[in-house]
């Protein structure tokens, strides 16, 4: 069995690894409100959200993107599917808009791009992972400093930068 660690905050580890970090969260008012969110060393959310820079929030919402248009899992319902109800047996409003989104983003910013930023902000995967992925051709190194040049023209092109 797992053992869990206290990490440098006291709170514990996960028998994953993974660990707990805190988050400050603008409300739309002056208020400020402080959340703990956790997450895996190396993904997506461990190297961009503590910084809570444009970076992480253009990721962020790219991943809600997919999300909500139900294309970021293998388990999420195909489109021809009607499942979902959504008006004669069609899809969703909700679901044709992100669609039509992740569309544009991706002819916008790139097929290879959109590749590694699904992998990354979408699927958690960390940048050792999708080295492993190019059949170690390029060190996880290299993949990180891809993906925040990555990371740099997605925010231009949602226009979060």
């Amino acid at each position: 069995m797992s053992k869990t660690t206290k990490t440098r905050n006291g709170d514990k580890s996960g028998p994953d690894g993974t660990v707990v970090q805190t988050r400050r969260l603008n409300t739309g008012t002056q208020a400020i409100a402080t959340i703990k969110v956790r997450c895996a060393p190396g993904t997506f959310e461990w190297r961009y959200g503590r910084h809570g820079n444009s970076l992480y929030h253009a990721g962020s919402q790219f991943a809600r993107i997919w999300e909500r248009a139900g294309i970021a899992s293998c388990g999420s319902s195909a489109i021809s599917d009607g499942a979902y109800g959504g008006g004669a047996g069609g899809i969703p409003d909700g679901r044709i808009r992100a669609l039509d989104q992740a569309n544009k983003i991706s002819r916008e910013i790139g097929g290879p791009m959109t590749r590694r930023l699904v992998a990354f902000c979408v699927e958690g995967r960390t940048p050792r992972e999708i080295a492993a992925s190019y059949n170690d051709q390029v060190s996880h190194r290299q993949v990180s400093e891809t993906l925040d040049l990555d990371l740099l023209e997605l925010a231009r092109a949602m226009g979060f930068a």
